[in-house]
């Protein structure tokens, strides 16, 4: 099985505090979070980095999206930090997202354009971007949670089975791939 913890960071508008965001962290590592999703991007913090290594010491998956830089290679976080998976997203062709950031740091890709997502104030609406490819990867590491693999485990486990896209092997627009469960 696979439960959900819902810590929502954001506020209406879609912005957080850093504080707000490593209590959400804290907390879901703390309540036993299997894999924690940050759809999310921005610059560093040392407070983010030891709630994202802490999360990552108790065995929690953790999955970002790369941002939204419209094929910038700069880094953004919480992708770029070492523990965390970092997702760029994918179009229909599975081709680099034009909103898509890109880098060393890339780990994954997902689908991340023209996904159907809820709406702010009710209904749904589709988006794009890699706030919606990041879940896709989380999903995929929830299940693999579900099958009892550690964290080391779904991470080799997610790049050793993605699709390679783009430069053979590991490049910087897909890492190493797109996700195929």
């Amino acid at each position: 099985t696979c439960n959900l913890l819902i810590a929502r960071v954001l506020d209406a508008r879609g912005d957080t505090k850093t504080s707000t965001l490593v209590s959400g962290i804290n907390w879901s590592a703390n309540n036993g979070a299997d894999v924690i999703n940050l759809s999310l991007s921005g610059p560093s913090n040392d407070s983010l980095e030891i709630a994202v290594n802490k999360a990552a010491a108790s065995g929690a998956v953790i999955v970002a999206a790369a941002g939204n830089g419209y094929g910038s290679t700069t880094k953004q976080y919480p992708a770029a930090y070492q523990k965390v998976i970092a997702v760029s997203a994918t179009n229909e062709n599975d081709r680099l997202a034009s909103t898509s950031s890109r880098g060393s740091w890339v780990d994954l890709a997902a689908p991340g354009t023209n996904i159907l997502s809820t709406r702010a104030g009710g209904g749904y609406n589709e988006e794009s971007g890699t706030s919606e490819a990041a879940p896709h990867v989380s999903a995929l590491a929830g299940l693999l949670a579900s099958e009892g693999k550690t964290a080391s485990e779904i991470r080799q486990r997610m790049q050793s089975t993605a699709t390679d896209l783009g430069a053979a092997g590991v490049d910087p627009n897909f890492g190493h791939g797109r996700i195929n469960a």
